[in-house]
């Protein structure tokens, strides 16, 4: 008897939910609404599509329904523009309605609903944000001051790597190096201070807090939560290990950095990095002290990885005009090189870009040196750039 009251409940519920949509399907404005796939009934595309919006899928999509197509992505409509004219009309022309990045639930969780710089609305509290912000890190006084110590770092990676043995032998990973570069760059900005070297304890503990919130707040698995909020429920492990994660975080940051610029603030009232800038607006009122600690996870984040990556694409690239593991049709996609870098290569082989050059190579390429082209000769009509529209 539970079993049928139970099957009645169910199929009246599934009723009420599709009358309720045709009801708003007939009553509601009628727009001029891009064309894309037909999707079903709550769930729209999403069991066509998937969790997984990569470009690939996308691009599939733009061949069947063109430039300019909508998913209907449970209760988000997503308007996917694939021409760069008409990227730039919604980007450049529309920016001030477009302007604002879209949350989700794993962002506000890591954002405090938008505290931030980079996930808040476009509005009074972006441009009270960058206000406070461009003097500390984006003129070219901060660049001037900054950068010996850039140059230091730099020169510190290549001393470093000559005086690994592993160098002249197996390989190294490059990448570790540079991401000690990279925190050290940014952490002088910020805070004033640097890491000793990729074995400092406090620096492997926050690139692993780091790195965790890369994972979960880029990861698909919960990207149906968000789609369809009656499936939310199910997300509860997922969204309580963000919110653990995102609490560690907070204290790591607040313990090890913020509070001792802060006493140093109090003691010598000289303001000698960006966090002291940052503790200056918020004693004045301008911000809280919640948006100083988001502050400082958007530049763990967003500043330090995202930075470090176009590094790695940077020596891809140039891997290709050297002969060596270019990013040349056939080879494998960056998060091969970025990603599975940390794990030694199968057969002993150095991984790509480590610092190795067997020795027959290397007197081979003494004894001839490559001849230089003239750089007028070097676009040969099947190497000449085409138009951004053309190579897509």
């Amino acid at each position: 008897m539970d079993v049928l009251l139970l099957e009645k409940a169910l199929l009246g519920l599934f009723a009420a939910a599709v009358l309720a949509i045709a009801v708003a399907k007939l009553t509601g404005k009628r727009f001029r609404l891009p064309p894309g796939p037909s999707g079903a009934p709550i769930v729209g595309n999403w069991l066509q599509v998937g969790d997984d919006l990569n470009h690939r899928n996308l691009m599939g999509l733009a061949k069947r329904f063109g430039e300019v197509f909508l998913l209907r992505m449970g209760v988000r409509n997503l308007v996917v523009v694939s021409s760069p004219e008409l990227a730039k009309e919604v980007l450049h022309t529309q920016g001030v309605e477009f302007g604002s990045r879209t949350r989700n639930v794993v962002f506000d969780i890591f954002t405090g609903k938008g505290q931030d710089m980079v996930f808040t609305v476009y509005g009074d509290h972006w441009r009270k944000m960058r206000r406070i912000m461009t003097v500390p890190f984006f003129t070219n006084k901060v660049v001037a001051q900054n950068r010996v110590g850039w140059e230091e770092e730099a020169r510190l990676v290549v001393e470093d790597l000559k005086a690994d043995p592993a160098a002249a032998t197996a390989g190294v990973v490059v990448r570790r190096r540079l991401q000690l570069m990279m925190y050290n760059d940014m952490f002088r900005i910020m805070f004033d201070r640097r890491f000793e070297s990729v074995a400092d304890p406090l620096f492997n503990q926050l690139k692993a807090l780091n790195a965790e919130r890369s994972i979960l707040s880029q990861s698909f698995d919960y990207n149906y939560g968000d789609f369809i909020p009656v499936l939310r429920p199910f997300l509860r492990r997922y969204l309580n290990r963000c919110t653990n994660l995102k609490t560690k975080r907070m204290k790591v940051f607040e313990d090890h950095f913020v509070q001792q610029r802060k006493e140093a603030l109090e003691k010598t009232g000289e303001i000698r990095c960006a966090m002291d800038h940052i503790l200056e607006a918020e004693r004045k009122g301008e911000i809280n002290h919640d948006n100083v600690l988001y502050i400082v996870e958007n530049i763990n984040v967003a500043a330090i990885e995202t930075t470090l990556w176009s590094i790695e694409w940077g020596r891809r690239r140039s891997g290709r005009r050297r002969g060596g593991d270019g990013a040349g049709p056939g080879a494998p996609p960056l998060p091969a090189v970025r990603g599975e870098g940390d794990a030694p290569p199968p057969h002993g082989n150095p991984a790509p870009g480590a610092a190795h050059e067997p020795q027959r190579r290397q007197a081979r390429r003494l004894r001839h040196p490559r001849r230089v082209q003239d750089p007028r000769q070097r676009l040969v009509p099947r190497q000449r750039p085409q138009a951004v529209g053309a190579r897509r």
